[in-house]
């Protein structure tokens, strides 16, 4: 998976910490130990993560609800399929959500309630537009 990157303050103990555990061999760079402490620290915290995922007010408003940890995606097929259906969706990714340039932001206007996508959405210009427009209303 294609990481994306940050930068971290850390005083020189700790630095000197990190140093001393990737010399002794147990993480492979000082990138090894941030990851391996971000994912070890998030692990603890899934519970919060999933009452984000599927929150109360969502569960009570006739719309589907779309939910991910990770990577998802709709196709134009899935959203006929929603307009045909005449149903609304409520998206929460934490991750990535891909929307495919076939999309129209008509069709994202018709089809989706609510988008709260913590991370990063791979969209056209005018359908990150039409999510924005979107989350303002909700």
């Amino acid at each position: 998976m294609k990481t994306e990157k940050v930068s971290v303050n850390l005083s020189p103990v700790e630095l000197g910490q990190i140093d001393c555990l990737v010399e002794r061999g147990l993480f492979d760079s000082r990138s090894d130990f941030i990851r391996a402490s971000a994912r070890k620290t998030l692990d603890g915290y899934n519970d919060e993560l999933q009452r984000f995922l599927k929150p109360d007010h969502l569960k009570a408003d006739n719309a589907d609800l779309w939910f991910t940890i990770g990577i998802t995606g709709f196709s134009k097929k899935d959203f006929s399929a929603f307009i045909d259906s005449g149903k609304k969706i409520n998206i929460r990714v934490i991750g990535l959500l891909n929307i495919p340039d076939s999309i129209t932001p008509d069709e994202v206007l018709r089809v989706v309630k609510s988008c709260k996508v913590h991370g990063k959405i791979i969209a056209s210009k005018d359908v990150k537009e039409a999510l924005r427009q979107i989350d303002d209303e909700s």
